[in-house]
């Protein structure tokens, strides 16, 4: 994300108020039900189900005595992986995405840091396959990891720019026509949604109704550097997500808390008590309807909605 933000009617004291001074830096949240997912997203009997019954590391009050990993893999199921970066090593706290087909694996983000954890980490998970590693979107906090993967064995980078990404995964006009990419077995919808930022896009795993949104809509600050692309590109994907089952809407980051429209403020390194990652289609509806409402000139002020805010740069 890049962000030039003033938020302080919604970085109120109020925010913070009713959290416990939690001593355990390096606890994972399990004690308060606000970081744990809501179980399984099983779907139609045609989507292959999976978990979010997880509980994510969420940084410390002192990053001096945090003793958590530099990453936290969940298994969502046998070939869908959800890892997060420690929140002490960048507040970014990115969460980044890896879906296996027979002979080829998908990484969806490279990263806010530039250790070879993370891509350890994958290729572990992954073993010998093919692995491509695409982006949400072209900000640090999702390519840092880059060159930790590049000229490695088996593994493809995808450039980000517009021309990489339509070569890559067969977009014929930028951003109306959706792409895909197949992993052998496992076909994923690729769909631009600039706004954001110019090389944004959504990924749809049609095996698990998946939508990974990156940026654009996850619990936290939506910032959007091209209001009528954003406003176009959101309409887009709302129309995607009810013509497709969706289970869940998979994000980059989480920033709010478990409290309705309270955001934790910008470079905290502390989240007891935040949001759950997953949203709905109807969030996605929700924000689309938002936005239209809103019109064709950006508000002057951030607009809070219960699991996300609007914030036009």
């Amino acid at each position: 994300m890049v962000r030039t933000i003033a938020l302080a009617a919604l970085f109120a004291a109020g925010c913070m108020a009713g959290v416990p001074g939690d001593p355990g830096d390096d606890d994972m949240g399990s004690g308060s039900g606000s970081g744990s997912g809501s179980g399984s997203g099983s779907g139609s009997g045609n989507l292959e189900a999976g978990s979010l019954a997880v509980s994510w590391m969420h940084g410390s009050a002192s990053c001096n005595s945090n003793t958590d990993p530099e990453v936290q893999v969940h298994a969502y199921n046998a070939t869908v992986h959800i890892i997060r970066q420690n929140k002490c090593d960048t507040f970014e706290a990115p969460f980044i995405y890896v879906i296996e087909g027979s002979t080829t694996a998908l990484a969806i983000d490279s990263g806010a840091t530039t250790t070879t954890t993370l891509r350890d980490t994958i290729r572990g998970l992954v073993g010998t396959k093919q692995l491509i590693v695409a982006h949400s979107h072209a900000h640090g906090d999702h390519t840092a990891g880059d060159s930790r993967f590049s000229g490695q064995a088996n593994t493809t980078v995808v450039a980000t720019n517009i021309a990489a990404i339509q070569q890559r995964f067969g977009i014929a006009t930028w951003p109306t026509s959706p792409g895909t990419i197949d992993l052998g077995g496992r076909v994923l919808d690729v769909i631009g949604i600039p706004g954001h930022e110019a090389t944004h896009v959504a990924f749809y795993d049609r095996k698990t109704g998946l939508l990974f949104t990156g940026d654009s809509l996850y619990p936290g600050l939506l910032f959007i550097n091209d209001w009528a692309t954003y406003r176009t590109s959101m309409h887009r994907l709302a129309e995607f997500a009810a013509a497709h089952e969706v289970t869940h809407v998979l994000g980059a980051h989480i920033e709010m808390t478990s409290t309705a429209k309270q955001v934790y403020p910008y470079g905290t390194t502390y989240q007891p008590a935040e949001h759950v990652l997953e949203l709905t289609a109807a969030h996605v509806a929700e924000l689309d309807t938002a936005l239209t409402q809103l019109g064709a000139t950006p508000p002057a002020q951030s607009v809070a909605h219960d699991d996300f805010v609007i914030d036009p740069q």
